[in-house]
């Protein structure tokens, strides 16, 4: 059931119809996808079903995605209103759309899987203990936590986080252009603006998003896989991470 609020998040900054109707020629997402799939598919043939949290939905891009894998239900969470419209509209049969924020959600069921796609990094970094202990309250003993989302390269100060935004956001917005996908370069361009500001967007690097969720001892590491680009170490990229939740 649709929650009643009046938050407001991804539609603050970025344009939800050319978003949604462009964002699956991101770069790397649908490869990242496929490895999500294969990673609750595994899990579902353990079992022959799952429960699944997402968070952070969006305008239900990767939502449409799971909803067609068999003998799974979803609960998908999103904060922002004008995304929940879209979201409803987009969701399957085997979706319950929840209007609520994802770091104070929680559900009387634990869930199998947890799972986020490029949202995990619109948490802010004050914010992240919350999600993560959030996250362990809602997800079973022994479940998982898959994060599909953008990792920056190392960096320390600020002057050096800019840049990596800077270096990541390029790459991103360069290989649109030579794909000929000019709305996905123009949205990456509005996504470095946020990121720069720090509105809505707090991109962390590989260590510092490690540390965030392995600290308190709540989760494990199971599986790190980076997607893309695999010929570059020095601009961050897409990864897959999976998580234990103990």
């Amino acid at each position: 059931m649709l929650k009643v609020d009046d938050r407001l998040e991804m539609s603050r900054y970025i344009d939800l119809e050319v978003y949604h109707s462009v964002e699956k020629s991101h770069p790397f997402y649908q490869e990242m996808m496929d490895e999500i799939l294969r990673v609750i598919k595994a899990e579902r043939d353990k079992t022959g079903s799952v429960k699944i949290l997402e968070i952070g939905a969006g305008t239900g891009l990767s939502t449409s995605e799971l909803s067609t894998v068999e003998n799974i239900s979803i609960d998908a969470v999103e904060v922002d209103q004008n995304c929940c419209a879209v979201l409803l509209e987009t969701c399957g049969e085997t979706v319950q759309c929840i209007w609520d924020d994802a770091v104070t959600f929680e559900n009387s069921t634990a869930y199998d899987l947890a799972i986020s796609v490029f949202s995990h990094d619109h948490i802010s970094f004050q914010q992240a203990p919350e999600l993560k202990n959030n996250l362990h309250r809602n997800i079973k003993t022994g479940g998982l936590y898959i994060m599909g989302g953008e990792l920056l390269s190392l960096y320390e100060t600020e002057s050096e986080r800019k840049a990596a935004l800077y270096a990541y956001h390029g790459f991103i917005v360069d290989k649109a252009l030579k794909d000929g996908n000019f709305k996905v370069a123009k949205l990456e361009i509005d996504a470095l603006k946020s990121g720069l500001e720090q509105v809505g967007d707090f991109k962390r690097h590989e260590a510092m998003f490690e540390e965030e969720m392995l600290s308190s001892e709540l989760f494990e590491l199971v599986d790190k896989k980076k997607i893309g680009p695999l010929e570059s170490d020095d601009v961050g990229g897409v990864f897959v991470y999976v998580f234990k939740s103990l």
